[in-house]
């Protein structure tokens, strides 16, 4: 580790250390993710060529973020079971098995795996415009106040 990594991480407080320590987990995790958003965009181009205009990309990721907030809704609603156990209310029979927090954290990994598929859509969708997006920038062309 250099010296000024360690020198940032090892602050004189102990709130700050935790701080920071969470800031360099965040980073390593921002990296995984990244890495496993790169893995599903090859997955999705060895099966499917990319979009062939904007509304095909478009409608690629609204399913995508449909599925993902699916997912995350499942979550949210286990959650609330599981709370609601945790006060002491009765929870239906049919409800137990999928609201331990073993489930519920397998419902969480695919809601995250979803937005995943989301993000390496959106990276999708980009790769399929080619350079429509420097385009503006290489012309030169003047969009007047809506854009700065």
């Amino acid at each position: 580790m250099e010296a000024n990594t360690r020198q940032w991480l090892t602050g004189s407080r102990p709130r700050e250390r935790k701080r920071r320590m969470g800031a360099m987990a965040m980073i390593e995790l921002v990296k995984e993710v990244e890495a496993a958003t790169m893995a599903e965009l090859n997955r999705a181009n060895e099966k499917f060529p990319l979009f062939n205009s904007k509304h095909e990309g478009y409608a690629v990721v609204l399913e995508e973020l449909e599925e993902a907030k699916e997912a995350m809704k499942e979550v949210e609603l286990s959650i609330g079971v599981l709370w609601d156990g945790v006060r002491g209310k009765e929870i239906a029979c049919f409800l137990v098995e999928d609201t331990k927090p073993m489930a519920i954290y397998h419902q969480a990994v695919n809601a995250a795996c979803e937005m995943i598929q989301v993000a390496a859509m959106l990276m999708k969708y980009e790769m399929s415009q080619g350079d429509a997006g420097t385009k503006a920038e290489s012309e030169e062309i003047d969009y007047g106040d809506i854009c700065g």
